[in-house]
């Protein structure tokens, strides 16, 4: 076994140097471990590399190679308790198998695990972690060294990678895996109309709503969603009185029909701050806020982000 080990450190040395560590070849390659217990020789292989990971790491020392190996999740697992089990940050798991919350997929077989702890950011994003991941650390400056290039076979699809060894989820990666990224913008909120296709309120064609209603009193206190600035604030004929805020990677909020607004353009405000109240304005069939989560410019279902809004 320590032979076999030596052989897959040096091939993935030797790709070091040419500057891409190629970790696909076959999928089913990848070593399974049957049983997280030490029994399990490949369990405490993975260990063993886990642990020499962090002696290096400590002693600032060069970091062991990159290994990866497979586990077969059980129905009640989550990536948080298998994490726990393999003594590997979530975040990790995370990122290498593109999975975006701590739920496992039900069409998920087996979990990669790496023998180095990190963060795996794909060239190309395809989920809202991964778009967030990719805005912050390669488009942003939140980085403040070279990550390694590695190419690795996800679910049967080869992907490359940047690898940032040691890393760990920042709050704000952290906040939107856990989906507690925004707090609700109003309190006691009732949805009166969710997030998606609907009839239309007005008797139209049924058409896609692209936020979520909370039906308030009219003048209930509006709160920011999250820290962030004041991009837009006037008047629509569809929203009516509106407040865009902007926020770190690449978020913004909307919130619409108010009856007041307090703040101005360009202002900076806080979580939590009361930037307005509830009304009736624009096209509207009585007191509610228009609330839309955006990434990029793109709609997303608050429920995704925000606690107690799960459909």
């Amino acid at each position: 076994m320590r032979t076999r080990r030596r052989i897959l450190a040096c091939a993935v040395i030797g790709f070091s140097i040419l500057g891409i560590s190629r970790l696909e070849a076959d999928e089913g390659a990848y070593p399974l471990i049957e049983r997280a217990a030490m029994s399990d020789g490949r369990y405490r292989q993975h260990q063993e590399s886990v642990r020499e990971f962090y002696v290096a790491s400590r002693a600032n020392r060069e970091l062991p190679p990159l290994m990866l190996f497979r586990y077969r999740p059980s129905e009640n697992d989550t990536l948080i308790t298998v994490a726990s089990r393999f003594t590997l940050p979530y975040s990790s798991l995370a990122t290498l198998n593109r999975i975006p919350h701590a739920e496992i997929p039900a069409d998920v077989d087996y979990l990669l695990l790496p023998s180095v702890p990190g963060l795996f950011v794909p060239e190309t994003p395809h989920n809202d972690l991964e778009r967030l991941m990719h805005e912050l650390r390669i488009d942003g400056v939140g980085v403040d060294r070279a990550p390694d290039s590695i190419v690795v076979t996800v679910r049967n699809e080869t992907l490359r990678f940047r690898f940032y060894p040691g890393d760990d989820f920042d709050r704000v990666e952290r906040l939107a895996f856990l989906n507690i990224l925004f707090r609700r913008p109003v309190q006691n909120i009732r949805i009166s109309s969710p997030y998606g296709y609907r009839d239309s309120p007005f008797g139209g064609p049924r058409g896609f709503h692209s936020g979520v209603d909370f039906a308030a009193p009219l003048g209930t206190s509006v709160y920011a969603a999250r820290d962030g600035s004041v991009v837009e604030a006037g008047f629509d004929p569809v929203f009516g009185n509106f407040v865009l805020l902007r926020h770190h990677g690449g978020f913004e909020t909307f919130y619409g029909h108010l009856h007041e607004t307090f703040v101005r353009l360009n202002e900076t405000v806080s979580s939590g701050m009361m930037i307005g109240t509830v009304g009736n304005s624009g096209l509207s069939t009585g007191p509610h806020l228009h609330f839309e989560i955006r990434l990029h410019g793109e709609t997303r279902d608050p429920a995704l982000h925000m606690p107690g809004l799960r459909r």
